[in-house]
This record gives C-alpha cells, structure tokens and sequence, in this order.
C-alpha cells in the first residue's frame, strides 16, 4: 500500500477546498492504514488525529439497515414486515402506500415520498411527533415506482427497529451491533459530540472564507438516517466487517448482511452522473448502500452531508478493498478522495485528476448560483404591490403534515414564524414575499400568499406546501 500517495491524496484535496481538517481509514488485502491531517478547528492548534470523532451523517444509514439485520436474524423482524406490524400507528397519505408498506420499501427509498427535509432541518419537532406528521406528506411518485431518497423513512424504520427490540434505537445499535465490533466511542448527534474530548468541528465556506460554524447541528430527531459521530480509528473494525461477509465471529449472519448489499431498487443516471461516469453500466440502491460499477469492478458505497461536516464510505467486497474518508467542512473533498482513491486502489489505469474535476464543478456551482439568482431578479414584476394591507395577510395558517405558520404585522413590515424559524418578509412582487434571512434552511424562501374570490385571503404556499388560514 502506497501510503505516501494516500497522503498526497488527501492534502491535496484539502488545499484545494480549503478544508481545515480530514481522516481516513483505508483496508486493503496489504493491510490497513489510519491517519488524520490537519485541525480539528480553525485558529486553533490541536491537530486531527485517528480517534478525532467526526458527524459521520448519512454513513449512518448503513449502520441502522445492519441493525435491522440483526432483528431479522434474531427472528425479532423481517424485511418484508408491514410496517404497522412494529409500528401500529404509522400512516401515509398514499393508499397503496399506507396499505402495503414494509421495512424494505423504508431502508431503499421507494415509499413515494420525497425529502420533505424541512420538517427536521433546524426544528424543535421530536422524532416521534415528525414520523406522525407523515401521514399527510404528499407523495411526489407512485408507492414503488420511483427511488427517491428520504431521510424520514430511515428514521421510521430505525424506529420500528427499536420497536422490535423493545429499546430506544441508539441503544440497540450500541448494544447489539457497535459495541461488538469494537466500535466504542461512537456518541449521536450534535449534541453528543461537544462534550467529548477529541472532536472536531464544522467548518463552511462564506463569501469566498472558511470559517468555523456556531456549533454542530443537532439532528437527533431524524436520528437512524443520520446520528452517529465516529472515528476513523474505530471505523477501520466497520470496514472489515463489512468485507468479511458477515457469519461466525461477527453481529450478523451471512445471509442478512448480504440483503443489505443486493440490489432494491434502479437509481436513474442524472446529467452530472453521465458526464462525469460515461462508463457507468448500473446504479442501485440497496439497503443502506449505493451499489454502482467502477471500470467493471463492483462498489457500494455511501456519503453523508450536515452542515459544516462531509462524509464518504466506500466497499470494494470482491477486491478487499475499503476505505472512509471524513472531513470539517462541506466541501468535495469527500469526493476528491473517493475516486482518487478507488482508481489508485482498484488500479484504473488513464483514471482522471479527480481534483481538477470538482474543482471546476465547484467554480461551475457557484456560478450556477450567481446566474440563477440573476434570472430570478429578472423575472421579478418591479414596481407591484401586494393587492391588500399588510394588516390583511396576518393571521395563523396550517397545513396537516408542516402544522401551523403564524403572520404578524411588526414596524410596518410582516414576519413570519414556523417552528424554531422567525423571519421579517420582504415583498417580491404581487403577493408573493421572500424570508429576509439568512438562516439555513429558511433564507430566500418564496411566500405566495393565495386569495379567495372574495378577495380575502385564503392561504399560504411555503415549500410547495398549501398553509390554509
């Protein structure tokens, strides 16, 4: 194993973003190799080491499908269980849906349902409170027809995991899954991250600097899709794990594991899919795990993003090769590395320079940003006013699934309030208002005020969310 061209590898990454800090841990049939480069926190000296606990986020995913496997083999769950059978009070709006529903259409994405992140991005809502709002999300495809990624079915089915085994879910995996593989300094989400020794912290890039965030989110309320805080010291033991195949000496039997590696569900190829990966013959989702070819070598793989931290986990079961890369900041290093790493590994030979990839699909997103800011200004209807006083569009609005969103008139201006957001609204044109704020997940966000015929008003529309007064 070339460790010097590892090396090469991540520091290079890292001085192109800019990233303040990263690890990784690489398996191969050589042997392993661990190591962490350079600091946990900008302005500060204490440098990233191999046992520096990162977010890991959507990693996490991986880790609540083997959970599951667990119960399978312990005769406490199946894949193919209606979810009501753990969960007796879950519903969805879709019939079908609602009618047929099993853990397995939860772990690989294939409900109907879209993201629908805003509901436990920066809110007070519980985990509980946010799997009973469910029932009135609306789907955007038909229940099996189409994969579209959710981070709430992740959290139900960690929750009707955590029902079967008559524990809370972090419990679980601690207990039964993490603690047996040596995995022992795993803590959960933001808050169990802090008060630890050796963390590291979130970093972004702002008008062009990096700069530490406030503090890590926390995101325990979508826990199973994406909680756990991990060291790529203690991840190294997950990686080989997951090549061994599972069966005597491990948490899982063969047969369990390898569901969670086999195909569920067609991932189509998007246009950034294509130009980057013309080669690519298949792209699935299993369970837990993106499944892909790599220059006819077969990959699973999983990222994982939350503010200020980015993630990258990758098996190569046939090679024996694996390897995670973590990193402070919410950049493409995670990518940089990911490939990098998979042609250096697997021995592509006329492999492209990764970094000079997304270093130009980085310039190209920002620029997309500035042109699309740009035509949005320009479509703008200047010189309106809203059609009523402002004192008129005041009042309270609900919707089923987002629940209530309050208008209040203040200084002459409207502000809004919905969960733990408060923003002051600033007119765009007609009856649409725009959220004054720079707050993460709540700024620039469109207001469309609807009217009835009587020319009062009826509603709301945030997130493409109907709000009725």
């Amino acid at each position: 194993m070339n460790t010097t061209r590892l090396d090469a590898i991540v520091t290079h990454a890292m001085k192109i973003v800019g990233a303040p800090g990263a690890a990784i841990a690489v398996v191969t049939p050589e042997g392993s190799y661990v190591q962490g480069y350079g600091v946990k926190k900008l302005g500060g000296d204490e440098t990233v080491s191999p046992e520096t606990l990162f977010p890991i986020a959507s990693v996490t995913k991986a880790f609540t499908a083997t959970a599951c496997a667990c119960l399978v083999d312990d005769g406490k769950l199946a894949w193919d269980d209606p979810v009501r059978k753990h969960l007796p009070g879950f519903r969805l709006l879709d019939p079908a849906a609602d009618a047929n529903l099993t853990i397995r259409d939860l772990l690989c994405h294939r409900t109907g349902l879209p993201r629908h992140d805003s509901l436990w991005y920066r809110t007070h809502l519980q985990r509980g409170e946010i799997l009973a709002r469910m029932a009135f999300l609306k789907p955007t495809a038909s229940y099996r027809g189409l994969y579209q990624y959710s981070n709430l079915c992740f959290a139900a089915a960690g929750e009707a995991a955590a029902a079967a085994a008559g524990m809370p879910y972090e419990a679980y995996l601690k207990t039964r899954l993490l603690e047996p593989l040596g995995l022992h300094s795993v803590t959960f989400s933001g808050p169990g991250l802090v008060p630890t020794e050796n963390h590291a912290w979130p970093h972004q890039r702002k008008k062009g600097k990096v700069a530490p965030l406030d503090a890590p989110l926390d995101f325990f309320n979508v826990g199973p899709a994406g909680c756990i805080n991990a060291n790529v010291a203690e991840l190294e033991n997950w990686l080989k794990f997951q090549l061994s195949g599972g069966g005597a000496g491990t948490p899982v039997s063969q047969k369990s594991l390898a569901e969670t590696h086999t195909p569920q569900m067609i991932v189509p190829f998007d246009d950034l899919t294509r130009a980057f990966y013309p080669d690519r013959m298949h792209q699935t989702y299993t369970l837990g795990w993106s499944r892909y070819d790599w220059q006819g070598h077969l990959v699973l793989s999983h990222g994982g993003a939350i503010d200020g931290f980015r993630s990258h986990l990758v098996i190569c079961p046939r090679e024996g090769v694996a390897f995670v890369v973590l990193t402070n900041m919410a950049s493409y290093l995670p990518e940089i590395v990911r490939n990098s790493l998979l042609d250096l590994l697997l021995g592509v030979k006329g492999g492209k320079n990764w970094h000079r990839v997304f270093q130009l699909q980085a310039k190209k997103d920002t620029d997309k940003v500035r042109t699309d800011k740009k035509a949005r200004a320009e479509k703008r209807h200047k010189n309106t006013k809203p059609s009523l006083s402002l004192a008129s569009y005041t009042g309270t609005y609900t919707d089923p699934g987002y629940g209530t969103a309050t208008v209040r008139e203040e200084g002459g201006k409207l502000y809004l309030t919905w969960e733990a957001f408060d923003t002051p609204l600033k007119h765009w044109h007609h009856d649409t208002f725009v959220t004054d704020t720079e707050q993460p997940g709540f700024a620039s966000l469109d207001i469309v005020f609807t009217l009835k015929a009587d020319g009062s008003v009826a509603g709301l529309t945030l997130w493409e969310q109907s709000f009725m007064r």
